[in-house]
This record gives structure tokens, C-alpha cells and sequence, in this order.
């Protein structure tokens, strides 16, 4: 991409002044070398440039120069000239910016000729774009793209072509903001933000009235933190209708949520002690009112589409009185924010249009699709689907798993009922025990077609030091696994994985035709044959390879094999 003619421009901002207008120009020029001379000299991070005006100068030439000499050229016939040229230029900006340690001499070549590769691929921006397109949130999705993908220096100048532009800008101003104060330009930085205005909100959608069933949706959260307001922010934005409780993990003393839950409106719960989602579960359950029939339950780092629960209730109204259905998952994007710090800006902000885009179009790059999974329902498949896992499923190493639970799954209060609740000593698998049941009654866990959630994966206990999550970790662990033995009589690892990577993956067609017609009876033998395989299953015949626990296996040899657990037949 060549630099943008648009960027050259200069119109001045109406809300500051001509000496501010020249700090920011300024400072954004600073901001497009030191980024062009990273990408030119493979550098980690941006120099510093203006600490050293000669170098600046001189990087600033040989950046021009690479510029002039290789961007939109088509390659030279003799390439290896081309890749000697650009590794001297390469060894010269290193040289310049006190760098040069940092790359010996003998990965210069082998850089420089990647570096060319790089800049015959790279993606040429369209003439105007920025300059022209009225809907801002077009400029903003690429330059982000535009970021992940490398192009840092080409990502400013889309959006510094926006910001010069007598066209809709805010979003555009208080992401360049946000660039220049993380690259050391603070006073630039504050003259722009004095420019910028909150974009406008996108209109609330109608919300959806239930057409018989009752619903409410427990938010379990450790922390009062920004990720968990605009999750509970964009559920109270979205077409849901039904009650909420904000259910806080015992982590901290304090009653930490009390005050925001609150304020909009959403029931408190608190537990004493940290003890995990299940105790965390009952307590919002229990604070329900008696005419709830569906509860969902939430991780507190989850941003709602503005439209979901319609056909979420139409599913359940479907299939509620049949009783064959124990469970719906909602589908989601996932990602983390080590992928990108603007990517949990768009979270924090609600931009729930824009972050989807973007995680999509990252899905569609094969260097950075693996940042974000994808746990959908397949478009056209029907109401119903079976998601994949993304904690397990890995098919480089051929493992295959079927969607276990989501970061917001639904099911009847009955059901939690018939439990007699979640056992606290299941801490992790809370879900494996609504399975468990479930499937001894021949009901059914699903994905349903939904607008994606995005999750941001485990923002809620980033801020626990890492020995602190180990010790919890290692002691919930411990209890679930021996917890669920001492309950069933199975090996967790040996429960799940039949199921999940076994019954459902081999008879998947199977379950969706019937499942998308209703037909749930004629998939009952499904269940028959998790319980032949759960029962007969040993070590000397498993073809999971990669099963965690294949190393201490207890079904080990023909004595292994045992009798089906009692609830099983009872309920067959």
C-alpha cells in the first residue's frame, strides 16, 4: 500500500487551534516513520526517533527511498539485486536507530529477501477510500485489520486521511488518540481527543416479549471490572426481556458489584468464598423468582449481538413441552486480548458490529485465524447444530470434539431442580453434570443459530496472581475429577471424550437431520451407543490418541470393562 495522497492534506480541525493542528501533524508524521522504519527493519517495536533528529532525518530518507523504489513496482528481473538494495537498507536503519545489535549480519539477507516477498503482497489502498466512504465504521474496521495484519504505518495513514477529512471522524480521532498516547505523544495525543465526540449509539433494538416461557440470565463475575459493566451493559441493551442477577464469586471480601449491579437494575448475589461456577450457579438460580422457566447462565466477559433472544425463544418454545431437549448453547466468537489491545477498546466501547467484523475477517487469514475460534451453528444448517470445542479441537493433531458448553448456555429451571442443584464438588463440570443427567433421560444438548456472542476469553481472572489461579486451580481440579467418579463412577476424561469426540462426532449427520425435523426419537439409539462404548471402552482399543489422561488410564485390559452405572439402565 502506497502512502495516502489524502494524508497529505491539510484541513484544519474546526475545535483546535493552528499551533495544536501543527503538534498533532507533527506528531502523527513521528508516529508514520517510526512505524515504517519497524516494518522496513524488522525492528520489535518502533523507535524512538525523535530523541535522535539526525537519525530521524536519515531513517526518514531511506524510508522515502524504499518507498519510491519498491512500492507498486513489479519485481526486477534480476532479484537478487532487489533483495541485496533492501538489506542494505535493512543493515542502514538499524545502523541509524542504535539497533543493528539486534539483527547480525548473517539474518539480514534472509530478512530482506522475506521483507520483498512481503511487499509484492501487500495490499494497495484504494484511491479515496478514506476520504470519501460517509460511514466511518468502514475506515475504522480496515486500519484495525490493516494493524493486526503488520501494517501499522499504513493503518495510521487510513486513519489520518479520515481525520483531515470533512466527513464523520470521531471514532476515527480517538483511535489515533489512542495510537499516538501509546507511542509517547501525550500533548498530540490530548489536542485530538479535544477534537473527538462520542460516536452515536446504535438504536436499541424492540425487545423481544416471550411468547409463554419465562426467562433470566445469571452473570457470574469475580470482579466490578469495565469488561463485566459492558457485558451486562449490551445484555441490558440487546432484545432481552427477563429478569438478570449479577451472581459475584467470593474472590474479594467486598461486595464488589453490588453497587453497578444495582444501578441497572440487575439482582445481586454474592458467595462467600471463591468456590467456582456451581456454587456461583445455585445462588443466582436461587434468587430467581418461582415463574422462571429457562435460566441462562453467563460468563461476566461476554458481549451480547443486539439481537438474539427472539430466536432464542422461539427454539425453546418449540421444545420445552416435548421434554427431549435439556440444553441450548448460544454460539460465539472467542478471542483473547493478547491479540489486541484496540480489539478489547471496540469490547469496552460496545462496538459490537465492528469487533465482529474484524474477528471474522481475522478468521479469513491463515497467519492470524488461529487468534480467534469460531463456536457457531454452520449458516442454513436449521435451528439446531453441533458446535466445535475450541478447548480441545485440534484437528492438526486429529482431535475432534463437539461443542461441550458455551460462554452462555440456557436450560430449564426443572431440570436444575431435578438435580436437587449443581454439586459444589463438580466445580469444572457443572455442565458434565447437566450432561450426565441429560443424556439418562435421553435429552438433548444443542447449539442453536444464533447472532454470534463475542467472548473475551478469561479477562476474569487476568488481574489473580498466577499463583493464586494455580493453587485455586489445582485444588478445583482435584475435587471435580474426584468428585465426579465418587458420583458416577467414571473418569471424567473417559466420560466426555466418548461422548463428545465418539457418539456425537460419528453420528452427527444423523443427529442434525432429526434434530432440525424434530424427530428427537429417531436418534434415541445414539444415546444406546454412548452407553455401549462408555461401558466396553478400554485402553487396548481407544483410538484417542491424544486424550489427556491416556497415560494413567484406569481402563486398562479386558478386567476394565465394567457394568453400566444403575441411573443409565434406570432410565435407558
Amino acid at each position: 500500500m502506497s502512502s495516502s495522497q489524502g494524508a497529505a492534506a491539510s484541513t484544519p480541525s474546526p475545535c483546535i487551534d493552528n499551533g495544536q493542528e501543527r503538534r498533532v501533524g507533527a506528531a502523527l508524521e513521528r508516529l508514520l516513520l517510526s512505524l515504517s522504519v519497524q516494518e522496513e527493519a524488522g525492528l520489535k517495536g518502533p523507535p524512538k526517533l525523535a530523541k535522535r533528529p539526525r537519525a530521524s532525518q536519515f531513517a526518514a530518507r531511506l524510508v522515502r527511498y524504499a518507498d519510491r523504489k519498491w512500492s507498486g513496482s513489479p519485481p526486477e528481473p534480476v532479484a537478487w539485486r532487489r533483495t541485496l538494495a533492501q538489506a542494505a537498507v535493512v543493515a542502514s536503519l538499524r545502523l541509524a536507530t542504535g539497533t543493528l545489535r539486534r539483527m547480525g549480519l548473517g539474518s539480514i539477507l534472509p530478512f530482506a529477501r522475506e521483507r520483498m516477498r512481503q511487499r509484492d503482497q501487500r495490499p494497495r489502498q484504494v484511491a479515496g477510500y478514506a476520504t470519501t466512504s460517509f460511514a466511518e465504521s468502514h475506515v475504522l474496521r480496515v486500519s484495525l485489520l490493516l494493524r493486526l495484519m503488520g501494517y501499522r504505518a499504513e493503518a495510521v495513514r487510513l486513519l489520518s486521511s479520515r481525520y483531515r477529512a470533512a466527513l464523520p471522524r470521531a471514532r476515527a480521532t480517538e483511535l489515533l488518540a489512542t495510537w499516538l498516547a501509546q507511542a509517547g505523544e501525550g500533548k498530540a495525543a490530548a489536542a485530538m481527543q479535544t477534537d473527538a465526540v462520542d460516536a452515536a449509539d446504535v438504536p436499541t433494538p424492540r425487545r423481544h416479549t416471550p411468547r409463554r416461557l419465562r426467562y433470566a440470565v445469571i452473570v457470574m463475575t469475580m470482579f466490578d471490572s469495565e469488561v463485566f459493566r459492558a457485558s451486562v451493559r449490551s445484555l441490558l441493551a440487546s432484545d432481552f426481556d427477563g429478569e438478570i442477577v449479577v451472581a459475584e464469586d467470593g474472590n474479594e471480601p467486598v461486595e464488589a458489584c453490588r453497587e453497578f449491579a444495582e444501578s441497572v437494575g440487575a439482582r445481586y448475589v454474592k458467595n462467600a468464598a471463591w468456590s467456582g461456577c456451581a456454587v456461583a450457579l445455585n445462588l443466582g438460580i436461587g434468587a430467581l423468582g418461582p415463574d422462571v422457566d429457562i435460566v441462562i447462565s453467563s460468563h461476566s466477559d461476554v458481549l451480547w449481538p443486539p439481537a438474539w433472544f427472539r430466536e432464542l425463544d422461539r427454539v425453546w418454545d418449540a421444545v420445552f413441552d416435548g421434554d427431549k431437549v435439556g440444553l441450548l448453547n448460544l454460539g460465539y466468537l472467542q478471542f483473547s486480548a493478547r491479540v489486541d489491545r484496540d480489539l478489547r477498546q471496540l469490547f469496552v466501547r460496545g462496538a459490537y458490529d465492528d469487533l465482529v467484523w474484524v474477528l471474522r475477517a481475522i478468521r479469513e487469514l491463515p497467519a492470524l485465524m488461529n487468534d480467534v475460534q469460531d463456536v457457531q451453528v454452520r449458516r442454513g444448517e436449521g435451528p439446531f447444530g453441533l458446535g466445535r470445542d475450541p478447548w480441545i479441537d485440534w484437528l492438526p493433531d486429529l482431535r475432534q470434539m463437539t461443542g461441550r458448553y458455551s460462554v452462555a448456555a440456557s436450560f430449564p429451571v426443572r431440570v436444575w431442580r431435578e438435580l436437587g442443584g449443581f454439586d459444589p464438588d463438580l466445580v469444572y463440570a457443572f455442565d458434565l453434570q447437566l450432561l450426565h443427567h441429560n443424556v439418562a433421560r435421553r435429552r438433548w444438548a444443542l447449539f442453536v443459530d444464533n447472532a454470534p456472542l463475542v467472548h473475551l476469553k478469561s479477562s476474569d481472572t487476568e488481574s489473580i496472581s498466577a499463583a493464586r489461579t494455580a493453587e485455586i486451580g489445582t485444588k478445583f481440579l482435584t475435587s471435580t475429577y474426584d468428585g465426579f467418579k465418587n458420583k458416577y463412577g467414571w473418569h471424567i476424561e473417559h466420560y466426555l471424550n466418548l461422548y463428545f469426540s465418539e457418539s456425537t462426532v460419528i453420528h452427527r449427520d444423523a443427529i442434525l437431520d432429526a434434530a432440525n425435523a424434530f424427530r428427537f426419537a429417531d436418534i434415541d439409539f445414539v444415546f444406546d451407543d454412548f452407553v455401549g462404548r462408555l461401558a466396553s471402552r478400554t485402553l487396548d482399543d481407544c483410538e484417542l490418541t491424544w486424550c489427556r489422561s491416556r497415560a494413567s488410564c484406569p481402563y486398562a485390559g479386558a478386567a476394565a470393562k465394567t457394568a453400566i452405572a444403575g441411573e443409565h439402565v434406570q432410565h435407558a
